[in-house]
């Protein structure tokens, strides 16, 4: 037993630090890795809340409307869009100070140009070619064919920050959209 243990002081001995040296080297660079991995997945997460967020303000538009019921229902509001986008950004602890106005291209350029509005950072279009009707769509847009289908859209960039401030990392602006054809 006692030879064993100095066994084992004798190979500390002849290491000479050169553990010491390579974990200082690998130790960095494996955290540096673990968090990058991290940062990834926080945006890969905040992209999906963006966009699913994008889908509730969408779907509060695209309620039937019916002005002879009782009691008579009409189309959303910009601000009633506005309010379910941010509520569920912040029921998932994003902050909606945060959003700031983007607009995605269309898919073609209609003969009568989509009404566009921004509120609080949320870009909110109606009449927004959804299809380009009788011809393919290409990019860059090209004018819209014959009887393009139009809806609503709505699109909004989110600017994210490095979680680790000390880091110096720059910002990325993520973006959410949805876009759905008004239901009947």
């Amino acid at each position: 037993m006692a030879s064993m243990i100095s066994h084992h002081f004798y190979d500390l001995e002849r290491d000479s630090g050169q553990t010491l040296v390579e974990a200082a080297l690998i130790l960095p660079v494996l955290f540096l890795i673990i968090l990058g991995i991290f940062w990834f997945g926080r945006a890969f997460n905040i992209v999906s809340t963006l966009e699913r967020a994008a889908q509730q303000g969408i779907q509060v538009n695209s309620h039937q409307t019916c002005a002879t019921c009782t009691p008579p229902n009409t189309a959303a509001t910009n601000a009633q869009i506005v309010s379910a986008i941010v509520t569920s950004l912040q029921n998932d602890h994003l902050k909606a100070v945060n959003l700031t106005a983007y607009m995605p291209p269309f898919s073609c350029t209609a003969g009568t140009p989509p009404n566009c509005t921004t509120l609080q950072g949320i870009g909110i279009c109606t009449g927004v070619p959804l299809t380009c009707g009788t011809i393919q769509c290409q990019s860059p847009p090209i004018a819209c064919g014959a009887n393009p289908e139009l809806g609503v859209r709505v699109s909004f960039g989110y600017n994210f920050n490095s979680p680790f401030p000390l880091a110096k990392l720059p910002g990325l602006t993520l973006h959410g959209s949805a876009q759905s054809r008004p239901e009947n």
